[in-house]
């Protein structure tokens, strides 16, 4: 309980003297130094991963952990019960810049519950690089939700801080919550080498629906920031982990969910109906994704759309190499676009309609970017629940390919 206490005061100093800098970029003044002398270690050596100080100030919202010690309890008492854990994030979570797929914070937690809770356990990978929240919260169903997890891990740092984003945090936090074995959520939240990182608005998720919330940015940032410890230790590039972040990322979790393992009989496990209301108004509530598989979909004209298309996880999609329009009725409320951009200068500009009205001009081209990825725009938002006709046009004159990857409907 000490432990438990010193951690959240912790954090809650941490919050008052950095979290400004969350979602922004910090400010270069030092205003924060003084603060944070007692709060770092006046040396690190990261190759032996994170630090007790570090550790402490990861639990950013210990938030109520019945859900997950009743999962550990049951892991323990019944050895041969498996036990079903998904990750769902971008390509840190899918285990960009680890050498080596053990390397992985995923696959470091697996091998960590595998050798202290139980051998049986099944570890989904749902990360997909260069994705966010609103595709996340249209995917989890068929990537996580369907899978009947009975723990879910969310990191999304491509996120920004931004009601849009708190928008689809709401809705994918809350769908997990909503599942009828009740499993455990934990939210994990990243950075930049600047600091800069959604954790500002996704905690106001976390405190609504008093999920535990793990800040990988509040372990490592003030450290940064006292000069202890280098962001080239930890990152080749200003966003992802190397083997030694990676590391430390899977220390954090197994610090925590560790700690309510060895005092599993001072925690509460009889875990709680979630009936928490929403504090955006759970816009996302029923959010999918809809492809050439899905009976949601009418093709009314295929068009030059003939192409089956796939990229990642995602597919069943409609693709076209020679321009022309494709015209679809679906029924939404709201309607995104999952699709592809990329770097080859061959992908062309449409634009998109609702009804006959024109909602959004689009390009798939990515000139001089850093790879090839899966873009989501959302294109459409009412208040009621409608069918609709909706066109894809490839701009006129412009004989490129463009690739719909999936629609999104909510």
């Amino acid at each position: 309980m000490v432990k438990k206490i010193l951690a959240a005061l912790v954090a809650s100093i941490i919050t008052m003297g950095i979290f400004a800098s969350c979602g922004n970029k910090p400010t270069d003044d030092g205003s924060n130094s003084s603060n944070l002398e007692s709060l770092v270690d006046e040396t690190v050596d990261i190759t032996k991963g994170a630090s007790e100080k570090m550790l402490e100030r990861s639990i950013l919202l210990e938030g109520d952990t019945s859900r997950l010690a009743e999962k550990l309890n049951n892991a323990m008492e019944n050895n041969k019960q498996i036990t079903n854990i998904c990750f769902l994030g971008d390509s840190i979570t899918q285990g960009s810049a680890a050498e080596q797929g053990s390397n992985q914070y995923v696959n470091r937690f697996k091998t960590w519950w595998e050798e202290n809770v139980s051998y049986y356990v099944d570890v989904t990978n749902a990360g997909i690089g260069a994705t966010d929240s609103y595709i996340g919260v249209h995917r989890a169903q068929r990537d996580v939700l369907d899978l009947n997890p009975d723990i879910i891990f969310i990191e999304f740092i491509n996120d920004t801080d931004d009601i849009f984003y708190k928008t689809c945090m709401d809705s994918l936090v809350k769908k997990c919550m909503e599942q009828e074995n009740k499993p455990a959520v934990i939210m994990i939240e990243m950075t930049m080498d600047d600091g800069t990182s959604p954790q500002n608005v996704h905690s106001e998720i976390a405190k609504a629906y008093n999920v535990p919330m793990i800040s990988y940015h509040d372990a490592i940032m003030p450290e940064i920031e006292a000069g202890t410890i280098k962001w080239t230790e930890i990152s080749p590039d200003n966003i992802h982990p190397n083997d030694v972040g990676h590391g430390i990322l899977a220390q954090l979790l197994t610090n925590f969910v560790g700690n309510i393992k060895d005092n599993i009989d001072s925690y509460d496990k009889n875990s709680k109906v979630f009936d928490a209301d929403s504090p955006t108004g759970d816009k996302y509530a029923d959010a999918r994704l809809v492809d050439r598989n899905s009976d949601e979909v009418t093709v009314k004209d295929e068009g030059s759309f003939t192409e089956s298309v796939s990229f990642q996880k995602f597919n069943a999609g409609w693709g076209t190499v020679s321009g022309g329009t494709a015209t679809f009725e679906m029924e939404f409320k709201n309607l995104g676009l999952l699709y592809l951009k990329t770097i080859d200068g061959k992908s062309a500009n449409v634009t998109i309609t609702v009804d006959g009205k024109e909602v959004k001009p689009i390009s798939g081209d990515f000139p001089g970017g850093w790879g090839d990825y899966a873009k989501a725009d959302e294109l459409y938002v009412s208040d009621e629940k409608a069918k609709h006709t909706v066109t894809i046009t490839v701009d006129e004159g412009e004989q490129k390919s463009f690739q719909i990857l999936s629609w999104m409907l909510s």
